[in-house]
């Protein structure tokens, strides 16, 4: 009988053998991988196993070939690799930041689409053959569909923990430039809470904005606090306009774009918040990152040049 051999590497250290199992053959239950495991169909290092045993860094886990199916996920071309390549912006052991275009989910929406997050695994999979046969990268904060900018994704379980340790901490600082409309003469800082909404199509949701200092605050409403801070003033074709920096203390869905509106300056462009159809394009872009000082040689700033 054939066999195929994947060798695990420190970010399979201390994974059960059976969860490791299951990437290989998704589409088994539970009890036939441990009745392959009896009959020696998946070995560790030549040798028949437990399901319950522990990873080591280094182990060698054979898998009989009539247990593996082709990938049934639509194929990422090496041109899609390269794409991921002219987009980066850093990238370590650990992290990889890159400078997201507009138009294209990080997550996939729909089943005919290649999100960034599938051109990413890829770009994994073809750079760093044999480091893993169980760690997959993975996004770790969102973008919207049309926002652009730095986005970061995990290359190594040690980088997911840390990013998601600071995050909880509060130490990455996110800072996005936008035009809106409308003349912003001076910084502010909005305290609101936000609220989802129905459905508006396309699997597209809005957010409502209620006054922080309402009275009326529904249970499910999220605080979000944002500034805005103006750069440039500019009048096209009769209407003005403000280029604005935002700093966000929160992370909500649609934060920039809601409070904006709310506020009486919509983004430039944003139809769905309200926006005039006159002059500028929808532009916001998440330009800048901020990280506490570590181990990791992740630079403390990082930033984009989509202003």
């Amino acid at each position: 009988m054939d066999f195929t051999d994947f060798q695990t590497g420190k970010d399979d250290e201390g994974r059960r053998l059976d969860k490791v199992i299951r990437i290989f053959i998704p589409d088994l239950p539970l009890s036939n991988i441990y009745q392959t495991m009896r009959k020696g169909l998946v070995k560790v290092n030549g040798k028949k196993s437990s399901p319950d045993y522990r990873i080591i860094h280094g182990d060698i886990i054979s898998v009989a070939d009539i247990l593996l199916k082709p990938s049934e996920k639509s194929e990422i071309s090496e041109s899609d690799c390269q794409k991921i390549k002219n987009l980066i912006v850093f990238e370590n052991t650990d992290l990889l930041v890159l400078n997201k275009p507009q138009g294209i989910n990080v997550h996939k929406a729909k089943k005919d689409e290649v999100s960034l997050a599938e051109l990413v695994e890829a770009y994994y999979k073809s750079t760093r053959s044999g480091e893993s046969v169980s760690f997959k990268p993975g996004p770790l904060h969102r973008l919207d569909k049309m926002t652009k900018g730095l986005v970061c994704f995990s290359m190594s379980l040690k980088g997911a923990r840390w990013f998601n340790e600071q995050m909880q901490s509060h130490t990455i600082k996110k800072i996005y430039s936008a035009t809106v409309e409308g003349t912003v003469k001076q910084q502010q800082t909005w305290k609101d809470y936000i609220l989802k909404e129905d459905e508006t199509g396309d699997d597209f949701h809005t957010v409502k904005v209620i006054d922080g200092s309402s009275n009326n605050v529904p249970e499910d409403a999220k605080e979000c606090i944002t500034t805005i801070i103006p750069l440039e003033t500019f009048t096209q074709n009769g209407a003005s306009f403000t280029k604005c920096e935002f700093q966000i203390e929160t992370g909500r869905q649609h934060q920039i774009r809601a409070q904006s509106s709310f506020h009486g300056h919509p983004l430039a462009g944003d139809k769905a918040y309200g926006a005039k159809t006159v002059g500028q394009m929808f532009d916001l872009c998440a330009r800048k990152l901020s990280f506490p000082a570590n181990e990791l040689e992740i630079p403390t700033i990082i930033t984009c040049e989509n202003i």
